[in-house]
């Protein structure tokens, strides 16, 4: 006996205000949307829907999850018509049937820590009576999908795509829900992230029993994760059935067009667990202990801590890296001084050739002459920061990440500022540095992936070292900032702003960027 249907929708029709049509003190005119669209899903099955775009995908998607009401026709959830069903009657409804949306960046508030994006509907919905409690449903959801409780405190913004998406999936399955629709939640990432977020789809729809309607674009995503697909032209369903006689032999000619515009390959239905587990699952944290590391600029400030930290947490050998080794005094026998100009090719090359055993990089060394753009020597200047800070830390990148490569992956730490993300007028030339070496770091994290790489932007604000000393407190401790980008390493964090002052100019850049360059511009040092 076939199993009930838990969403069935019979002559769904869709109609919406076209509000670019509108004339003054009249309705806007509507445009048709959706036109007599029959489905069903049986519980625990999976719907591709697919369609060029204008197709009615989106749309189709949000008329199912009643975020838009339909025209005309019916549609039944688990046996209850809830075509025209008033919104305090489908409210108690919509813990059983959730969305997710294909831009993370926009549907999750960048005014909100993640922990409260996924604890919203717990508490909407009577889920957790106390605020303790809702966190530790939160902790135990955003592990669920693969997050860490630490990536609570963070803000949408300070998150990969990945990560943002997988916050939209803990929200969505936060209310246990029996359907979730995911509309090209994977278009906007990489391939191994795709791979990563459609192996947890595959997790939580085999361990939660899910059914799952999946919009997508992308022809060979669908045909690997979908049991049944649907094809859209114009708002009408033209073809569907089960994947594998749909891409064998497509009957409606739209369909054999869209499969002939894009030549799929034969599939490997084993390429999203492999995918997810070879080049983003665990290689992309690693353990500081018994690792062997290498501190650029180690002599002072930053990279001292960097070498004192390094040793506490048991690093089996740390290379300490500067211009010139005379007077340096090693702080323990695990520590080799080396001599290493980050801006001279041949020194790096020798560096690497030397440091074969390098599992840890860390590019602290850097130049502020925190002097305005006026400055006499302004162009010397800028020429010299650009030279330590970017290509000096692009160099070292090129040179190291081959070893790293060849010792199975491992992870590098680039020392950047919370002025990477914002300019302070009077010192533009450091800024721009920063800024320039910041998308550097987005580069290099996206090649050395696959290589099981990390790659952890550290962006603080001014710290208590000789090259921060003009700046107003608070000045955050170099110990406090080296112990935050390995607790990174650890965690597998990309980009990560330690201390209060960073954290919070992170978060006002998400809200207000404008206001908060306004803000910097107040600080003018002579």
């Amino acid at each position: 006996m076939a199993e009930p249907a838990l969403l069935e929708a019979a002559g769904l029709r869709l109609s919406l205000p076209d509000y670019s049509r509108k004339q003054p003190f009249g309705a806007a005119p509507t445009v048709d949307i959706l036109h007599g669209i029959d489905l069903t899903l049986a519980p625990g099955d999976t719907l591709g829907i697919v369609g060029e775009s204008g197709s009615g995908k989106t749309s189709l998607g949000r008329t199912l999850v009643r975020l838009y009401k339909p025209t005309a026709g019916s549609l039944l959830f688990d046996g209850q018509d809830i075509t025209g069903l008033p919104e305090e009657r489908l409210r108690p409804l919509r813990a059983r049937f959730q969305m997710i949306f294909q831009d993370p960046q926009s549907s999750l508030n960048p005014r909100h820590r993640v922990a409260d994006i996924v604890a919203r509907p717990l508490r909407l919905h009577g889920r957790a009576a106390t605020a303790a409690e809702a966190r530790k449903q939160v902790d135990a959801l955003l592990e669920r999908v693969a997050l860490r409780p630490v990536h609570g405190e963070r803000y949408p913004h300070e998150l990969s795509g990945g990560e943002r998406q997988r916050v939209g999936i803990a929200r969505a399955i936060a209310l246990q829900p029996r359907l979730v629709v995911a509309d090209e939640i994977v278009s906007g990432l990489d391939v191994s992230s795709q791979a990563q977020i459609l192996a947890l789809l595959r997790e939580l729809r085999r361990d939660l029993g899910l059914a799952l309607l999946f919009i997508s674009h992308d022809l060979s995503v669908v045909r690997t994760v979908c049991d049944r697909v649907m094809v859209m032209l114009n708002g009408r369903a033209v073809e569907q059935g089960d994947c594998a006689s749909i891409f064998a032999a497509p009957k409606h000619p739209y369909t054999r067009r869209l499969l002939n515009a894009i030549p799929l390959p034969d599939v490997d239905p084993d390429w999203v667990a492999r995918t997810a587990e070879n080049e983003l699952g665990e290689t992309l944290t690693m353990t500081v202990k018994d690792s062997v590391a290498l501190v650029t600029g180690a002599n002072r400030g930053v990279g001292e801590a960097f070498v004192q930290a390094l040793l506490n947490r048991g690093a089996a050998k740390v290379y300490a890296g500067m211009r010139s080794t005379e007077g340096y005094e090693a702080p323990d026998e695990r520590v080799q001084a080396i001599e290493l100009d980050v801006t001279d090719h041949a020194a790096v090359a020798r560096a690497a050739a030397a440091c074969g055993d390098v599992t840890l990089l860390v590019n602290n060394a850097g130049v502020n002459h925190n002097r305005p753009i006026s400055a006499d020597a302004a162009q010397r200047n800028a020429r010299e920061e650009m030279e330590v800070n970017y290509f000096g830390t692009m160099e070292m990148c090129r040179q190291f990440g081959p070893v790293l490569g060849a010792n199975g992956g491992g992870a590098i730490v680039n020392m950047l500022s919370i002025l990477a993300r914002v300019n302070l007028p009077m010192i533009g030339t450091y800024c721009a540095s920063k800024a320039a070496t910041l998308s550097l770091t987005q580069g290099v994290r996206a090649e050395l992936a696959a290589q099981g790489t990390l790659v952890v932007a550290v962006m603080p604000a001014a710290i208590n070292t000789r090259m921060g000393d003009m700046n107003p407190p608070p000045l955050e401790e170099p110990a406090d900032v080296a112990n935050a980008a390995l607790d990174a390493v650890e965690a597998g964090e990309e980009d990560i702003y330690p201390g209060v002052v960073a954290d919070g100019v992170s978060q006002g850049l998400a809200a207000d960027p404008k206001g908060v360059e306004k803000q910097f511009a107040e600080y003018l040092p002579g």
